[in-house]
Parts: structure tokens; sequence; C-alpha cells
């Protein structure tokens, strides 16, 4: 019998069958223990077909993080054509990815190992290719917001940093903050601290530390971020709510 040939998007959706149980894999035993055989004993399809598509768990986990840079990008792509000051859009970016690590808690957790050398190092040049072209379009969302604020007069950059070092501890003070509150059960001081709320203050303490205007006595951010996110993400609200989860930012 004549193997029947898969068209292109039979392919990519066979594949994401693979990512997706992968990604249920990692849920329940977490990334340290997924091999390639727990992948294969895990989908309706023979060894020779998931090797086809991946050629080593580490391939699979570089494809599990393109898979969650894509869902990124979407997101912040979204909130940044959002009809608002760049300040403000720049923090439903923010408050996006908390969405994204709520409603995708493994590819949170995890896509930092498919960014370790060992990861990159046993990876196909296509796949390496293809998060290559992601990273840069999640930067170049970032990179668009900042240029916004730039051209309107409501940011002067430091003298001493660029574009990309203000991106980058944007980045890691929001990923510093979702990652230590995630559980929502960390304590300070006995008073419990609400994620969302912790990250809209740490955003206003670094953009009026940057003197990005609107500063924060000029503007009711709240208002304007509960209604960007409504605006925006509404499936995503309606998603979290169904999971008994909703954001408070009072």
């Amino acid at each position: 019998m004549t193997p029947r040939i898969l068209d292109e998007h039979s392919l990519k959706a066979r594949e994401q069958d693979i990512i997706d149980a992968t990604i249920a894999l990692i849920e329940k035993h977490g990334v340290e223990n997924i091999t390639m055989d727990k992948v294969v004993a895990a989908v309706p399809y023979s060894k020779g077909t998931v090797y086809k598509h991946f050629i080593g768990k580490e391939d699979l986990f570089l494809a599990i993080g393109n898979h969650a840079a894509t869902i990124l990008s979407d997101l912040f792509s979204r909130a940044a054509q959002h009809q608002g000051c760049a300040r403000e859009r720049m923090m439903l970016k923010n408050i996006a990815y908390l969405l994204y690590a709520i409603l995708h808690p493994s590819l949170f957790k995890t896509v930092q190992c498919s960014k370790s050398p060992n990861v990159y190092g046993k990876s196909s040049e296509k796949r390496i290719r293809e998060q290559d072209l992601l990273e840069q379009k999640l930067m170049g969302t970032i990179f668009g917001i900042i240029e916004d604020a730039q051209a309107s007069n409501q940011l002067v950059l430091p003298a001493h940093m660029s574009i990309m070092q203000v991106c980058f501890n944007i980045w890691a003070a929001n990923y510093g903050t979702i990652e230590l509150l995630y559980s929502e059960s960390d304590m300070c001081g006995g008073i419990p601290m609400v994620i969302e709320r912790e990250l809209f203050n740490q955003n206003n303490l670094i953009f009026d530390g940057l003197r990005w205007q609107p500063l924060t006595e000029e503007k009711d951010y709240k208002q304007a971020l509960e209604l960007g996110l409504k605006t925006v993400f509404p499936g995503e609200l309606a998603l979290m709510k169904s999971m008994g989860r909703e954001l408070n930012f009072r």
C-alpha cells in the first residue's frame, strides 16, 4: 500500500498534536522527566512519525518554546495596537504576559528550558531559525511601543541606556514578579500579595522612574488598564473567569 502523503496543513496539525501531548506530560510529570519514549506512548503516532517531526527531545522542547512565543506574540501585538498612549499600551502588554502565565502555566514555567545551550545545540536549524524570527517579532512589538513614546516626546531614554536595555529591564522585572508571586500564596510581612496589583505597582515605579509621560499622578492608569483589558482581551478574561480567576487591581 502506498503511504498516504499529508499536505502542509495536516503535517502542521500532527506536529501540534505532538506538542500539545508533550505539554500535557510536562503538566503531569515535570519537564525533567520527559523522554521521547513517553511522548511516543502519549500520541497516536509511531516512533518513526514522531522523529520525522522532531530530531530529539531538545528539538521538541524548542518547538514548545516557539509555540509559547507565538501565543505571546499575538497577545503583545494586540496590546500594542490598543488605542491608548504608549505607556498605557506597554502596561497592557505587561499584564498580557500575566494573562499568558495564568492561561498557559506549563508554558510559562518550562519555556526557559528551551533557551538553554543544550537545547539549542541539539535542535534543528529549522527550529532555531523559527525561534529567531519569533524573538525578532516579539522584540519589534516592544521596541515599537517605546519608539512611539519617544516620537511623541512622552519618553526620553537615559543617556546610558539603549532601547534594548530598557526592554530587558522591563521584561526581567515583570518575569520576576510573576514568578515570585505565581502561586498567590506568598506573603510579605504577613500581608498577602496580589500578583496583578504588585505587577501594576512595579510597572508604575519603573515608568515613573523613567519619567515616562503621563506620570502616575497625571492619569488614572487603573481605570485605563481595566478598560484596555476588556477591549483587547475579552476572550482571555472570559476564559479566566470560567476558571474562577478574575484580575483585581484595587
